[in-house]
């Protein structure tokens, strides 16, 4: 097996610490949402978190990406951050919660589709399998949450959103490596202002909080939820593979499931207990399983002269 088929333990340490915080974003959005209309929050929850990863370049002395790197860069900025934030906060509002966070689920899917169609994975039928025990394993967490009364275009939308999430890790892999730091710096303020554009288009109003919780949750999208987890995630990425590291997005909800209970004071049930077990298995079977070759053969970005 290629030594990037397998993550060492610094590398699933990073996946699971990057899994945990992005549980509390899904609250985090909700309460919010609460206050300050969609595109603006993420146009500002990106911009600063674009922002704090700028100073941190400067303060670690890491170069600018170029050539190769930087053009990577700022098409995962477009694609991940402005196109499938941009399309996401259209969507969930025709899907519900519960359908979207479903729908969300197929990334690691298309991951696995889109990988090797750009020649950086070999196919594999055991991660396929294994996503889509986790997927069933996120329906049965989302059951009460679950609606059918969807119009064509919300599920369009959402799948539209997943594939640019999909797409985005596909891109960040394929991209001469650079520092995860200088990737997130070029790549989230290229995607503020894509969705500062969609803000301005879509007539929201730019304010600044006046809740104590909506500031405390934004604190926590910015400093936890996108300069930690971001981080993460391109470190992951570079040291495993798209496939793998995409099964974030399978794990996610149940992460999601303490903030939940201790901010929202959601009921755990026997159910979601259930999706949740089945969900681990899924992961388990897809990525994890000792002699699993479930994320084929990844072929490992040159270095960036930049980094």
């Amino acid at each position: 097996m290629a030594p990037e088929q397998r993550p060492d333990q610094l590398t699933l340490a990073a996946f699971l610490l990057l899994v945990l915080l992005a549980g509390g974003n899904a609250v985090g959005i909700d309460v919010v949402a609460g206050e300050l209309d969609a595109f603006w929050a993420a146009t500002a929850r990106f911009a600063a978190s674009g922002l704090i990863f700028a100073i941190l370049m400067a303060a670690l002395r890491v170069p600018v990406p170029r050539g190769g790197a930087l053009t990577g860069a700022l098409l995962y900025g477009l694609i991940g951050f402005g196109a499938a934030f941009g399309i996401a906060f259209v969507a969930i509002p025709m899907t519900g919660a519960g359908t979207g966070q479903l729908l969300l689920g197929l990334v690691p899917l298309l991951t696995l589709l889109l990988a090797p169609l750009h020649g950086i994975e070999t196919f594999r039928l055991r991660p396929m399998l294994g996503s889509l025990v986790a997927l069933v394993g996120v329906a049965v967490l989302t059951l009460d949450r679950l609606t059918l009364d969807i119009p064509l275009e919300g599920i369009g939308l959402a799948l539209a959103a997943a594939l640019c999430l999909a797409e985005a890790g596909v891109v960040v892999k394929m991209t001469p490596r650079a520092h995860p730091v200088a990737t997130n710096a070029v790549g989230m303020l290229t995607g503020a202002l894509m969705l500062a554009v969609i803000s301005v288009v879509a007539g929201d109003r730019w304010s600044i909080p006046v809740q104590q919780d909506t500031w405390l949750a934004m604190a926590y999208l910015v400093l936890a939820g996108s300069v930690a987890v971001f981080w993460l995630f391109v470190f992951v990425i570079n040291r495993w593979t798209a496939s793998a590291a995409s099964f974030e997005f399978l794990l996610i909800p149940i992460a999601t499931i303490p903030a939940s209970v201790l901010i929202t004071h959601e009921v755990v049930t026997p159910v979601m207990l259930l999706g949740g077990i089945v969900i681990l298995a899924g992961v388990y079977l897809g990525v994890l399983a000792p002699g699993a070759k479930g994320v084929g053969a990844s072929q490992a970005p040159a270095e960036s002269s930049a980094k």
